[in-house]
């Protein structure tokens, strides 16, 4: 599994890469906006994005819905630390698989990763 790492902390993009080299899986990229991540998608072609929602230039429920209408296969782990109950009906309306608030835990995201293969 790649993974695409999108959010605009540097502290949480260390966080995310720590968890997803120690579940075993590979890192192909990491974007600090969501229009960077737009850009990303096809030189790193990701199975998997964690994606922060709120982000400066594009947030990431609207690089969410772009991405996905470029690829609905890709898998997207929407992360926020607010979780606003229409933005979360909004984002599985575009395709968006999970949603995880910060702060999280390895074990909370390796359950979320489990839950989005096993369907």
């Amino acid at each position: 599994m790649k993974f695409l790492i999108v959010d605009d902390s540097n502290l949480s993009r260390q966080k995310l890469r720590g968890m997803i080299t120690e579940l075993g899986y590979e890192v192909v990229g990491e974007a600090c906006d969501g229009l960077e991540a737009v850009e990303m998608i096809d030189k790193v072609n990701p199975t998997y994005i964690t994606m922060d929602l709120e982000m400066p230039n594009m947030k990431g429920d609207a690089a969410s819905r772009i991405i996905l209408e470029k690829n609905n296969k890709i898998n997207i782990i929407l992360i926020t630390s607010i979780i606003n109950q229409k933005e979360i009906i909004n984002a599985l309306r575009i395709g968006v698989k999970k949603f995880l608030q910060k702060p999280f835990t390895l074990e909370k995201f390796k359950t979320i990763i489990e839950e989005i293969k096993a369907k």
